[in-house]
């Protein structure tokens, strides 16, 4: 776990919480086996009522971060908070979690890709209005070999997959 992410769970957790909690979790791997259990249901019982307390008195309070929020349309416009977040999700996630999150990163980033393309090939019909010789814009990338396309790929990051 990084240092970032570690900071804001420490945050996150110091948020709701006082110093008889805190007092009571120091206390805790001092008794005995047998009472640890249900002592420890009861500290999470405190940070409970605690916390529904704490935001009783503080409803329109921003508990944490800095106002970034997602957008539900993360294909548009700039997604590096979207790939941020990704990012500070992997360390806590299953091998599973982690080949979805990565699956989602490489989407975004495949789509801003073609859309740099697309914004290529838009630009080229307004440097040349009288056409290329096609009416398809996509129709100038069929006559390129394998070694052409690679080149383009390249161009952008990306690899050529077969």
């Amino acid at each position: 776990m990084d240092e970032q992410n570690s900071k804001a769970i420490t945050t996150f957790d110091s948020l709701f919480t006082n110093n008889r909690i805190q007092m009571l979790k120091i206390l805790l791997p001092w008794l005995a086996p047998g009472q640890q259990g249900g002592f420890a249901v009861y500290i999470k019982l405190l940070e409970l009522q605690y916390t529904l307390s704490f935001l009783h008195r503080r409803p329109d309070t921003r508990l944490m971060g800095n106002g970034r929020q997602l957008s539900a349309d993360f294909f548009q416009g700039d997604n590096a908070d979207t790939l941020a977040l990704l990012d500070e999700l992997l360390p806590f996630s299953s091998n599973e979690e982690r080949s979805k999150i990565e699956n989602m990163k490489n989407m975004i980033l495949n789509f801003k890709k073609m859309q740099e393309m697309m914004d290529m090939v838009k630009m080229m019909q307004e440097l040349f209005p009288e056409g290329m010789g096609t009416d398809n814009p996509m129709d100038m990338f069929s006559g390129m070999s394998d070694s052409g396309l690679s080149s383009l790929f390249q161009m952008f990051g990306g690899d050529k997959t077969d």
